[in-house]
């Protein structure tokens, strides 16, 4: 009998926005101590560090869900209709290509592919999606006891997200054009959001993330290191930033409309309580 005494996670269960927040907290600064092991590990190739970083956030994740076992079945497995998962990749295709038909159009498209370019996009791909989705939403989803629960997760998972890239101004990005940053990333996490909460896959949104961020690393002369070095706010930034925000409006409709889906899937994902 004692083997199926039900792990209790007290944190969770009475303070589940809380435990949201601290959970991003502690992976990230895990995940910071992590990069530190990789930077030496790769004797200072950039490319190596950040493709080995990527690795062992990823393995960070595994090892953190075990504390979730057995009542949670992990974020790998995806539990959504293929019809499903067609229709979140088409959004992403029409958003890439609007935002490829307004560089070509200001002139501001180029292409330099360089591995190191890779393995940033793979690091930043995988270790923003676990710091910032993968265990956050399913706590949200399990433990929030309110019947708009998938909202507030959203909601919560997506504002973390836009605020946390505010930083970037430390790293000499000008303020206005920072803040526009955040909030075009703020709606561009809603969409993140709905790829996993609609299938239950992190691989989804992984991959997503990552191909986006390696596209924007190559073709967007304005970013070093993810950071727009732009000084100022200019009308194709607006524009770009309004199609971030559209695409999160449509996130937010198909989340919305999809609610009894998630539900099921997740309730599959948590195989002890229904949310």
């Amino acid at each position: 009998m004692e083997k199926n005494k039900k792990r209790r996670h007290f944190i969770c269960e009475k303070f589940p926005v809380l435990a949201m927040v601290l959970s991003i907290f502690c992976i990230t600064v895990l995940i910071s101590i992590l990069d530190e092991l990789s930077k030496w590990v790769s004797g200072g190739n950039t490319a190596i560090y950040h493709i080995l970083a990527a690795l062992v956030a990823f393995v960070l994740l595994l090892i953190i869900e075990l504390w979730f076992k057995p009542d949670y079945k992990g974020s790998i497995k995806s539990n959504a209709p293929i019809g499903q998962i067609r229709s979140l990749l088409i959004l992403f295709i029409i958003y890439w290509c609007i935002n490829f038909i307004l560089s070509f159009i200001t002139g501001t498209l180029i292409f330099k592919p360089t591995l190191e370019s890779l393995g940033m996009a793979l690091n930043a791909g995988v270790s923003e999606e676990i710091m910032f989705r993968a265990v956050t939403i399913p706590i949200g989803l399990h433990f929030i006891k309110s019947e708009k629960r998938v909202t507030w997760t959203w909601i919560i998972t997506s504002i973390i997200f836009g605020v946390v890239h505010l930083v970037n101004i430390q790293g000499g990005g000008a303020i206005s054009v920072i803040i526009v940053q955040a909030i075009a990333t703020t709606f561009m996490g809603i969409y993140f959001a709905s790829l996993f909460m609609c299938t239950g896959n992190i691989l989804i949104p992984i991959i997503i993330h990552s191909v986006w961020d390696y596209y924007c690393f190559v073709t967007d002369g304005t970013l070093e290191n993810g950071i727009m070095m732009q000084s100022s706010v200019d009308v194709p930034l607006i524009i770009a930033c309004t199609i971030n925000i559209i695409i999160g409006i449509l996130s937010i409709i198909y989340i919305q409309k999809n609610q009894n889906s998630i539900k099921q899937i997740w309730n599959e994902k948590w195989i002890r309580k229904e949310i």
